[in-house]
């Protein structure tokens, strides 16, 4: 066997930003490379992890990614908005886990402004065409009543802000920008009412503005809420093309969810309560994904869920709960986390993440929300719909997009082979991407018995900086420990194996032994000095007799190593 490493470079240590370094099995005679595990007191290396963390405090978060060729001043950075009372709050951040507080970078003048309070659920998009950022949002208009809420628009030169309010030349700030009052007469959408209700004709209560732009056909369209909280029975989801986004095209409208309906005017019935709200729009291949909040936002239920279809404005069908209908939920973590909903969807370099809000206590929202982020898959569900699949609720740290980190996981064009299997379990699910979060979610893991092992070879060497190995989310199925064996490329071109020890898995900080719960997106982590890999082999232990491997990742480089 060989020696221990001994030597550790200090520079790397302070680079790695990793509190606890461990020594393991030496890989090769000049110890060529240098091993660290992290995580095993909580710290990490933030080039190449991030942690959704508790002093991001807001709600409704509407998360962009800016880079530095888009604005080479404020690029660089994610910038997340938030709802506010008075304005509009925002972070922004580098690497997901450090957020700096802006603070309010949309005062409007209450003194001149049409709107006085509960400005809420911004939506910023960046347009290339104007070269600015605009932002949708709601608010009560002070002149008719506290519980009226319209949509308007603020728009600013860069994601830092100053957004500015949106005024047209000829009434000032004296009126919103989107005044359903203004829906012709003969529309479907027209809401009558009767003589000396508190409401003028026309009137619609709107929140939780979107934008979306089609990449088929380039038109504009602003997605809404018919809000429950005026006179309705419940909230739903409408959409309106806009001429520009300044323009509103009040004869588009049109509804794209039903309460209680798979869809609109269907008779199929779905689990989605009274609430369809926090909105937002994607298109994958063909498919325009409509994703949206049921169940009631102060509650622990709050969940994201998701509905398809061929064209923008519908028919919308959504995806039943049972068939992995929710992309993100709750569901089972309420030790530790609640109520995540309202999210937005922003792509990192091609990589799809979602932001959303959870309680900021994790108990109940007295003190509020926070934002958090997690990768998102798209898998293929029992029905054969491509759906999609967050990685996440996570309270534990998680890999960095290869957009930043410049590294990404590798291990997906792995050839996956095991020993141990359990019958009918597929090592798909061991390089697939996904991690099974909840009851119903569409994806497994893959299981075996606790003295079988994991090989993920490749056809040739491959750069890689890390290894991964997640934990099962079931505590009767969790693993305490993984060695991992690599065969390396050494400096003369010949190939090396070297070894870790056992990698023991933090039951104190990733796990509740009282409750028997396995915190999501957990794992055991070894980094190494980047290095030439072609195959990996990982054993376990553990007390329990059969384990889950929900995910193995290996960070590294497209392409041969050179």
């Amino acid at each position: 066997m060989n020696k221990l490493l001994k030597k550790i470079i200090s520079f790397v240590i302070v680079a790695l930003s990793v509190a606890t370094v461990a020594t393991v099995a030496g890989c090769g005679g000049n110890a060529e490379t240098s091993w660290y595990v992290d995580q095993s007191d909580g710290n990490f290396n933030k080039s190449l992890f991030y942690r959704n963390e508790s002093y991001d405090r807001g709600a409704d978060p509407s998360t962009i990614w800016v880079s530095e060729e888009e604005n080479a001043e404020d690029g660089g950075y994610f910038y997340s908005y938030v709802t506010a009372t008075s304005t509009i709050n925002a972070f922004r951040g580098k690497n997901l886990t450090d957020w700096q507080d802006l603070g309010g970078v949309f005062r409007p003048n209450l003194n001149e402004s049409w709107a006085y309070m509960n400005y809420w659920a911004p939506s910023v998009r960046y347009d290339e065409e104007e070269q600015k950022y605009f932002m949708f949002y709601n608010a009560t208009w002070k002149d008719k009543g506290k519980n009226r809420f319209y949509l308007s628009l603020a728009v600013s030169d860069s994601p830092m802000g100053p957004f500015v309010e949106y005024t047209d030349e000829d009434k000032g700030e004296g009126e919103p920008l989107i005044d359903f009052v203004k829906i012709a007469e003969s529309s479907p959408y027209f809401e009558q009412y009767k003589k000396g209700y508190e409401y003028e004709s026309g009137y619609m209560s709107v929140i939780d503005p979107e934008q979306f732009v089609d990449p088929i056909s380039g038109k504009k369209y602003l997605l809404f809420v018919h809000d429950k909280g005026a006179a309705y029975t419940t909230s739903e989801i409408y959409i309106m093309e806009m001429k520009d986004w300044y323009t509103p095209l009040y004869e588009t409208i049109t509804k794209l969810t039903e309460n209680g309906r798979t869809t609109v005017g269907g008779l199929t019935e779905s689990d989605d309560g009274t609430v369809n709200e926090g909105p937002f729009m994607y298109y994958r291949n063909g498919t325009y994904y409509l994703t949206f909040s049921v169940n009631v936002y102060n509650e622990a239920s709050y969940q994201v869920r998701q509905a398809i279809s061929d064209s923008p404005t519908g028919p919308f069908r959504k995806i039943a709960y049972e068939d992995g209908g929710a992309i993100i939920t709750t569901d089972g973590l309420a030790i530790y986390t609640r109520s995540s909903g309202h999210a937005s969807i922003l792509d990192i370099g091609g990589e799809p993440y979602i932001s959303y809000h959870t309680f900021f206590n994790d108990e109940d929202i007295g003190n509020g929300r926070k934002i958090r982020i997690d990768k998102l898959e798209f898998i293929t569900n029992k029905e054969g719909i491509e759906i999609m699949s967050a990685n996440g609720p996570t309270v534990t740290p998680q890999y960095l997009p290869e957009k930043i980190s410049g590294y990404k996981n590798v291990a997906r064009k792995a050839y996956v082979t095991a020993t141990g299997g359990e019958n009918g379990s597929s090592t798909y699910y061991i390089n697939d991407g996904t991690l099974k979060m909840h009851t119903f979610s569409e994806t497994e893991e893959f299981m075996m018995n606790k003295n079988g092992s994991v090989n993920l070879s490749f056809d040739d060497y491959v750069t890689a900086r890390a290894i991964i190995v997640y934990n099962s989310r079931a505590y009767k199925n969790a693993f305490s420990a993984a060695k991992i064996e690599i065969e390396y490329q050494g400096k003369d071109g010949k190939s090396v194996k070297c070894s870790t020890d056992n990698l023991k898995f933090n039951f104190s900080l990733y796990a509740s032994v009282d409750y028997k719960l396995i915190y999501a997106g957990a794992s055991v982590v070894a980094e190494f000095n980047e290095m030439k890999i072609k195959n990996v082999k990982i054993t376990f232990s553990s007390d329990n007799d059969v384990i889950g491997i929900p995910e193995i990742v290996i960070l590294g480089k497209e392409g041969k190593a050179q």
